[in-house]
């Protein structure tokens, strides 16, 4: 790709952090402001969320630094030791997942990014200025040549703004589209009784609404799996992770819910477990770990 097109402004985009009025009345933010030097750590939380926002809640170790901690204390301009307490705050607290060895991700930030494209941008200074110099027009003006000029101004105003309003809204549309689709996730996430594997889940998930799976399919499928959970009283770390379920799609399973009468005998379950068991011991499981968790009964 070319210079012209690399550095081309109109491909800019301009990110904010949206907090919500209750952030700092959520109870992991209290907890965290009450430890000694709490305020200094919420800050770094914060300029954390900020580094993020244009990968979407994702922070990459770089191999800059020794350690994570000290890479992002480098980027923020805080602390290496005070960044190291934050961190393990955040990931005690659930605020911050390791997806990889060198990935870590914030995953409150989808909920709060806000975006604007540069053509966008330019258009709302645009009118601004259009507001401002119209201001001053009406306040130079008598009564009669205010209307004439209002109504010119009016005309010209309205072609200019024609240019952008194409791209705007297509930009516009696109981006309320995904914003949709996460809050859309978000929602269905929380139902889920696992929750593991949530940036991979939520790849699934979109690959399943793209082929047409619809949310009230994926809502029954999650509810009736928790019907099983509770009826075959399955230990916890036997559920599936949320990454799997949503990969391969079990929302689409048949479950046993009580209403269907299918119930599974205890010592089929034990049998079945059992071989599974067997064959683990049979296998590396540091080299076929995901084929035989997808093979896994229930």
């Amino acid at each position: 790709m070319s210079n012209k097109y690399k550095n081309n402004p109109n491909n800019k985009r301009y990110y904010w952090l949206q907090l919500k009025t209750d952030f700092f009345d959520q109870k992991e933010i209290k907890l965290l402001r009450k430890i000694a030097g709490g305020d200094t750590y919420t800050i770094i939380y914060l300029k954390m969320l900020l580094a993020s926002l244009k990968d979407e809640g994702r922070l990459y170790f770089e191999a800059i630094g020794d350690d994570f901690a000290e890479e992002i204390a480098l980027l923020i301009d805080e602390d290496t030791e005070n960044v190291s307490i934050t961190l393990k705050f955040l990931q005690a607290k659930g605020l911050i997942e390791i997806e990889e060895q060198d990935e870590y991700f914030l995953n409150r930030v989808p909920e709060m990014i806000g975006s604007e494209s540069y053509s966008a941008e330019r258009v709302r200074r645009y009118r601004q200025k259009k507001l401002l110099q119209n201001d001053v027009m009406n306040e130079q003006c008598n009564d009669s040549a205010l209307q004439s000029n209002t109504h010119v101004t009016k005309s010209i105003y309205k072609e200019d703004i024609k240019i952008d309003n194409k791209n705007i809204d297509q930009s516009s549309s696109k981006e309320a589209d995904k914003v949709s689709l996460k809050n859309r996730f978000e929602s269905i996430w929380e139902l889920y009784p696992k929750k593991q594997g949530k940036t991979k889940a939520f790849e699934s998930y979109k690959r399943a609404i793209k082929d047409g799976v619809t949310d009230e399919q994926i809502i029954k499928g999650i509810n009736d799996y928790k019907k099983q959970i509770e009826l075959q009283r399955t230990d916890t770390q036997y559920i599936k992770q949320g990454s799997t379920f949503f990969n391969q799609r079990n929302y689409l399973d048949e479950f046993v819910t009580g209403k269907n009468n299918k119930q599974v005998p205890a010592k089929k379950i034990e049998k079945e477990w059992q071989e599974h068991y067997e064959r683990a011991g049979k296998i590396d499981l540091s080299k076929d770990i995901e084929s035989f968790m997808d093979d896994l009964p229930y």
